[in-house]
């Protein structure tokens, strides 16, 4: 059955992970008879690797890809007016960016349906980034706890919140529990992140415990997964590397290696996965794979394990290493954080539905952005005093901080020449 028969669907995307969840968005959509582009936009100081365009490439390789860079957007305003809808893969402020640039180009309200999801589990400004996106026609959301969330925050504004859905994570819709085959020597996988932990002393730590896990299981192959590869690493911000740290410790212990194949690829041989608090957990416990969430260093909102505080997984180094295969991961959890076995179905058919009916929530006449961003009178108070930077950012960035540069300037001279204690003092005369 062809819901979207006839229909054009594209999706706009930023970075890796955005990338991926909108290509596998959209890979549903071309299922279901429509026709679909993937706009990857990159933004300058964050481009996309050439093994990161595969990757997404892979999802499906019959969607359209058009590579262009984020200041082109404006160039490609007058396609994306004539879809029937447009699915946004982007962060919230970009998010709000382009909601502002659709209003500004049709003001009768007569742009694409936005569709808008998240690319991994939300463990960091859950609401702030929901009101970023409140304005999209239809809200996919990961599980029941993020859509009890968001109606909590649409009530207390005195908001709908009928746009949203839950569909789960889109990158667990065509994963599915693993054969029991028997897989005489699985391996071990820690995935890195980029920026967790973020303390080079607790990056180190996490090194050395990996080192010896290898040598208390010395038949089975433990891989370090780094977020990017030594060419990446021009290309991408660095978040302090790990894996040159491994590669020392690789003389050691044998079994110790390095892979940079993608994910998905590493779990169908393991045994066992490990990580802080990537994404890659989920994608790990979907496939029934033993899954371990590192607890040595704490248990917080900035080390992002704190999403896993109900899985069941949480455990220090000591107890993997003694048992890194038997999976201990709560079914009942994952169905309520992410996973959602017809999500991709709930998705099509919430979209379909909204295309026929055309927008359900009418946009207030004039109003910059939506209501979930704050009153009009605020809108409207801040792209007149700040700008619409102010509003994209809602208020994070405005016209305060280029007046600072000079005085920032002065610091930094002053702070180079009087560093030193005994300088300043004989300067100030003390």
């Amino acid at each position: 059955m062809n819901r979207l028969q006839g229909r054009e669907m594209a999706a706009i995307a930023c970075f890796d992970s955005f990338g991926k969840t909108a290509m596998a968005m959209l890979s549903v959509c071309r299922k279901e008879g429509a026709g679909t582009t993937l706009y990857l936009l990159e933004i300058q100081g964050r481009r996309l690797s050439r093994r990161q365009l595969l990757e997404i490439q892979r999802i499906d390789g019959r969607v359209t890809i058009i590579h262009q860079e984020w200041q082109q957007l404006r160039a490609i305003r007058p396609t994306l007016l004539g879809l029937d809808a447009l699915i946004l893969g982007l962060d919230g402020q970009r998010t709000r960016e382009l909601q502002l640039l659709l209003r500004a180009d049709a003001p009768d309200g007569h742009w694409p349906l936005t569709v808008s999801a998240y690319p991994g589990i939300l463990f960091r400004h859950q609401i702030e980034g929901m009101m970023d996106r409140s304005g999209a026609d239809l809200l996919c959301l990961n599980s029941p706890v993020d859509l009890d969330l968001y109606q909590q925050a649409c009530r207390a504004l005195g908001l709908p919140s009928d746009n949203a859905v839950v569909t789960g994570l889109p990158i667990l819709w065509d994963l599915h529990p693993r054969r029991r085959t028997s897989v005489e020597r699985p391996t071990i996988v820690f995935f890195e992140q980029p920026s967790v932990p973020g303390n080079p002393l607790q990056r180190h730590y996490l090194c050395n415990r990996l080192n010896d896990l290898a040598q208390r299981w010395p038949d089975h192959t433990v891989i370090f997964k780094p977020r990017t590869s030594g060419v990446e690493r021009t290309l991408h911000r660095r978040h302090g590397e790990m894996a040159s740290r491994i590669e020392k410790l690789m003389r050691k212990s044998p079994n110790l290696q390095i892979n940079y194949k993608p994910s998905l690829a590493l779990l169908r041989h393991c045994g066992c996965a490990i990580t802080v608090s990537s994404t890659a957990a989920m994608e790990s416990m979907a496939m029934g794979i033993s899954t371990r969430i590192v607890g040595d260093l704490g248990v917080n909102e900035t080390l992002g394990n704190h999403y896993f505080m109900g899985s069941n997984s949480v455990r220090d180094f000591a107890a993997i290493i003694e048992d890194p295969f038997t999976p201990i991961h709560d079914e009942t959890w994952l169905d309520r954080h992410g996973r959602c076995p017809h999500g991709s179905d709930q998705f099509v058919m919430a979209l379909a539905d909204r295309i026929a009916q055309g927008r359900s929530r009418p946009e207030t006449s004039g109003t910059p952005g939506p209501a979930g961003w704050g009153a009009e009178s605020w809108q409207r108070y801040a792209l007149r005093h700040g700008g619409r930077r102010m509003l994209t950012s809602a208020g994070n960035r405005s016209r305060l901080k280029t007046t600072q540069r000079g005085k920032n300037a002065v610091r930094y001279l002053r702070d180079l020449v009087l560093g030193l204690r005994w300088v300043e003092d004989f300067v100030r005369g003390r």
